[in-house]
């Protein structure tokens, strides 16, 4: 019997109530003693705060979706059962500075729901506040100044129904949540209405990924029918949500595409320049999948850089992005050469943006036994954590060196899947 055959013998030995409730980590950080405050006139001074981290890694079964905590992810085993605290199982995770960990619940049509865990000072995960609520639905996400921020296209409910663009904006101090409309009709001047593709923090402004559409509807607009697809346009936004765009004819619209998603093709490096990649998903345009720059502090795209990525691939698009370090970043790939209607991203590679290399990870299970890719790894100490679920196995997080690109197997998890991986810090 193979490892991953055995869990549902695993799970029917875990007939107790504990396998359903919360918090049920190892408890050893509950036997911390609290630090000793020295007697006046002592010459020894307090013990001071120490920061200290957990892993965080989201898994899943038939039964729900849990969070398990760990503080090594490079080698050994947990599992769900008997562990962790349960949760929603959420369509996307934002870690937000390492100080909580948001799970984004889409609800189609309705509003999302939202909830939020952090570390207590025993470094024992715990949820913020119950699940709540967002103004809206949304379809891309993702974090600007003290902000966990979600976007989604609308029709406004004025007499004209103009098409807008609408903001929910969850304060992570304050943990309440405001929602900001503003108008997308005509949005780049093209006389197209705009959907967002990701949230990138880039010093106290956030940039966007811009794809227009002429169709809108009652519940907003997520198609991408553009007459543009040889046209690619960015939104810098302050705080305000005032706004600059810039485009460039070198590509087409930055986003990857699935279903209602619009997930973000924006990725910074430690200096701020923003890389704008582009998947090439739209079947009409001319433009390959590839990259163009916008340097630190610029409102224009660098007209001397640009990146053919799609030809260095042998025809691959690219589908998601994540900053590694330094030049190198990590691209989810498409399986098949020169297509982008087939939901299958099992192909990963390693770009170094400065020298326009491209190169696929070793390492990993085939790409016809790989069966999903997590949606949120985990970058870190120059190299990245991927959640990785194949046949036959459980599910792994890979650890990638981009300097080699290749892979080495890490920490396995005793579940169906695994969505996500990320890293809370606490004081103790």
């Amino acid at each position: 019997m193979s490892s991953k055959n055995m869990y549902s013998t695993l799970l029917a030995a875990a007939l107790l109530p504990a396998f359903f409730s919360c918090d049920k980590k190892d408890d050893k950080a509950d036997d911390v003693e609290p630090p000793v405050e020295t007697p006046s006139g002592s010459d020894n001074p307090v013990d001071e705060p120490t920061q200290t981290y957990q892993y965080v890694v989201v898994a899943t079964s038939q039964d729900g979706a849990y969070i398990l905590q760990t503080d090594d992810i490079t080698s050994g085993q947990i599992s769900i059962v008997g562990n962790g605290v349960e949760t929603e199982a959420a369509t996307a995770w934002i870690f937000y500075k390492e100080k909580y960990a948001y799970d984004l619940v889409y609800k189609q049509g309705d509003p999302a729901e939202v909830a939020a865990y952090e570390l207590d000072a025993n470094g024992k995960l715990k949820r913020r506040l119950n699940t709540y609520q967002m103004p809206s639905r949304y379809t891309t996400y993702g974090y600007f100044g003290d902000y966990v921020v979600t976007a989604v296209s609308v029709v406004q409910t004025d007499e004209a129904e103009t098409p807008g663009l609408s903001f929910n904006l969850l304060d992570v101090n304050t943990q309440t949540i405001a929602e900001k409309v503003i108008n997308s009709g005509n949005f780049t001047g093209n006389g197209e209405t705009a959907n967002l593709s990701g949230i990138l923090e880039v010093g106290d402004k956030f940039f966007s990924g811009i794809c227009t559409t002429p169709a809108v509807n009652a519940g907003g607009s997520t198609g991408t029918v553009t007459a543009y697809p040889d046209s690619v346009w960015v939104g810098i936004f302050d705080k305000d949500l005032n706004y600059t765009i810039l485009r460039d004819g070198r590509l087409s619209y930055a986003t990857g595409r699935y279903r209602s998603g619009y997930h973000t093709n924006l990725a910074k490096d430690e200096n701020d320049n923003v890389y704008v990649f582009s998947s090439a998903y739209d079947s009409r345009t001319t433009k390959p999948s590839g990259a163009l720059r916008i340097k630190k502090g610029e409102t224009n795209f660098d007209p001397d850089y640009f990146f053919d990525i799609q030809s260095l691939a042998g025809g691959r698009h690219l589908f998601k992005v994540w900053h590694i370090s330094g030049n190198y970043f990590l691209l989810q790939m498409y399986n098949t050469p020169n297509q982008t209607s087939e939901a299958i991203w099992s192909v990963l590679a390693v770009v170094d943006v400065e020298n326009k290399t491209y190169t696929e990870v070793t390492g990993l299970p085939a790409a016809e036994s790989i069966t999903s890719i997590g949606s949120t790894p985990y970058a870190g100490d120059g190299k990245i954590a991927v959640p990785i679920v194949s046949k036959d196995e459980y599910p792994h997080i890979y650890i990638i060196d981009p300097a080699t690109a290749v892979a080495t197997k890490g920490l396995e998890i005793v579940a169906e899947g695994i969505t996500a991986v990320g890293k809370l810090t606490y004081e103790k």
